[in-house]
């Protein structure tokens, strides 16, 4: 669903005074077996973060022990990975979770990939089926997110882009299955194939939309496909529109309302009931005084019925690396 509500008011952790108490017992445990090592120069974490990831280094902690100072969630998993690291670092579980509508992110990717897109172009012209235009109020009995549509309507590519993105529309999802592949079934075999090429091992499609509970993924899987996905400029740029317009200047606001916050760049939101709120980000953050690109994964909060609880939490993660 793209309406976002208020969000849930909890208490901050105090993440300082774990972490203070944290290093000083690293710090007597170094004194007693070896030397005190620096973090190497070109590290983006500061010296000071315990758990950074170094070559050859588990970029998953022990439960009870996320890597870092960072404000991970304090449930569900989440995943990071700043400019300069070779593997994301992550905490909470690692299993396949669903994606709900963070799956577009991939529906996206493989529709780019298919019929590249120039930076601030239009890009071709499709036209909604009538079967699509008549699966309308069905989509809308099941509460899926959806756009207005008419049989023989025409969208742009980037039209059709903003829509899956901004408003997060099925059934725009789902055309453009159809454009790409004829259909969902050859589509979703593209988008798991792409998925492998990419290393998303823990990750399965089942339709283009993500409203199945069957297609499921990892918030690291999630990271990898947004690193990607970020390379491609026509992406980035429509990852970052903050209000998709319609046909008569009808306006809809992304329900991702970290856009243009804290550095936050580009991002999808999603929810349903079996996967819980979710959200994938980019953001650019000053660490040590560099500014480095941030690509983080929050998925699993099962809190509210709203991807606010992923927003939330995205938020307190973004804040705890570096600064914006």
């Amino acid at each position: 669903m793209t309406t976002i509500r208020r969000f849930r008011t909890r208490p901050r952790r105090n993440r300082l005074a774990a972490f203070g108490a944290a290093a000083l017992l690293t710090a007597v445990a170094a004194c007693s077996s070896s030397p005190p090592q620096s973090a190497p120069p070109s590290s983006p974490f500061p010296a000071s973060v315990a758990g950074a990831p170094t070559a050859g280094a588990a970029t998953t902690a022990p439960r009870g022990a996320p890597p870092a100072a960072y404000a991970w969630p304090d449930g569900g998993q989440a995943a990071l990975l700043v400019d300069g690291q070779a593997v994301p670092v992550s905490s909470g579980e690692t299993k396949p979770t669903p994606t709900a509508s963070v799956a577009k992110v991939m529906t996206a990717y493989v529709f780019l990939k298919a019929k590249p897109l120039a930076p601030g172009a239009s890009g071709p012209t499709f036209t909604i089926s009538a079967a699509e235009a008549n699966r309308y109020g069905e989509r809308a009995r099941r509460s899926e997110s959806l756009t207005p549509v008419k049989a023989g309507e025409g969208f742009t590519q980037r039209r059709a882009l903003e829509a899956l993105m901004v408003v997060s529309a099925n059934n725009i999802a789902h055309e453009i299955a159809r454009w790409v592949d004829g259909g969902d079934a050859a589509f979703v075999a593209r988008m798991n194939s792409t998925a492998r090429e990419l290393g998303m091992t823990a990750t399965t499609y089942t339709d283009p939309s993500g409203f199945d509970r069957t297609t499921v993924s990892t918030a690291v899987d999630q990271v990898k496909l947004f690193t990607a996905a970020m390379r491609d400029p026509a992406f980035a740029e429509i990852a970052g529109v903050r209000t998709y317009t319609a046909p008569g200047n009808r306006t809809q606001p992304n329900g991702n309302t970290l856009l243009g916050k804290d550095g936050v760049i580009a991002g999808k939101t999603g929810f349903t009931t079996p996967a819980g709120a979710n959200l994938v980000f980019a953001a650019e953050r000053e660490i040590n005084g560099v500014k480095r690109r941030v690509i983080g994964a929050v998925m699993a909060q099962h809190t509210g019925n709203t991807a606010a609880a992923a927003i939330e939490a995205s938020d307190e993660l973004i804040r705890s690396v570096g600064e914006g």
